[in-house]
């Protein structure tokens, strides 16, 4: 039987490379397939995109073409909720499939979502106010020049993450877990709000770490991903 295929969305300004670690843990296990958003990566000829509905039907095209197989969807702090609306898109089109879990990290459930104004900010004050979250070097900090370079794919993805609103809509038969690390006080407790977003399964998982947990605890997350998608695949194998 084929591996199931895990779909791994990005936080914030990154690309599919920050999963790298994540996914040589589980080769051999799944099949991991980094997601790139238009304007970094292996997409980064593409214009940047911060409209919901053009991203998630450009998005739930790119996977609706390679579920041949049992397949999860994971997503970190904004990939979360981009992971979230891509599932929401592939349901609307009556996909053949549905994702066998949702792993959210590092973010609040939707409906629990602060709203902030950090896409309006000049360039600096937005990556000052994103400090406190971790993943942003001092040496960025003290080079306009990478600043610069940086500022429209955060501005573009946080104006996404700060835009978004909550669809009104059934909870989605699909598990999911909601990962955060326990010391993210951006997130809190708030991980919990993700359990209205499924009529199935919910569980929880706290990883040692701040927001960015994904880079200290990548061991610790293969282990529960590994676990929790091999729980949910049973009954499509028995």
């Amino acid at each position: 039987m084929a591996p199931i295929r895990l779909f791994c969305f990005p936080y914030a300004g990154a690309a599919a490379w920050i999963f790298r670690g994540l996914a040589q843990r589980l080769a051999g296990r799944f099949d991991v397939v980094a997601v790139d958003l238009p304007g970094r990566g292996r997409r980064h000829a593409e214009p940047l995109v911060d409209d919901w509905s053009v991203l998630v039907r450009l998005l739930a095209s790119d996977v609706k073409r390679q579920i041949d197989r049992p397949y999860a969807l994971l997503g970190y702090s904004l990939g979360a909720v981009v992971a979230l609306e891509v599932m929401a898109e592939l349901f609307r089109q009556h996909s053949p499939r549905s994702p066998l879990a949702l792993i959210a990290c590092a973010a609040p459930g939707p409906a629990a979502m602060n709203r902030s104004d950090l896409h309006l900010r000049d360039d600096r004050r937005m990556f000052e106010g994103l400090r406190h979250l971790g993943g942003i070097p001092d040496e960025m900090m003290d080079s306009p020049e990478l600043l610069a370079l940086m500022a429209p794919v955060v501005r573009a993805d946080l104006r996404l993450f700060e835009s978004y609103r909550r669809p009104d809509r059934a909870p989605f038969p699909v598990p999911i877990v909601a990962c955060h690390g326990i010391d993210d006080a951006s997130v809190g407790d708030r991980y919990q709000a993700w359990q209205g977003e499924t009529s199935a399964s919910f569980r929880t998982r706290g990883f040692v770490g701040g927001h960015m947990f994904l880079h200290g605890a990548e061991a610790e997350l293969a282990h529960a991903v590994t676990a929790d998608l091999e729980a949910c695949a049973l009954p499509e194998t028995t």
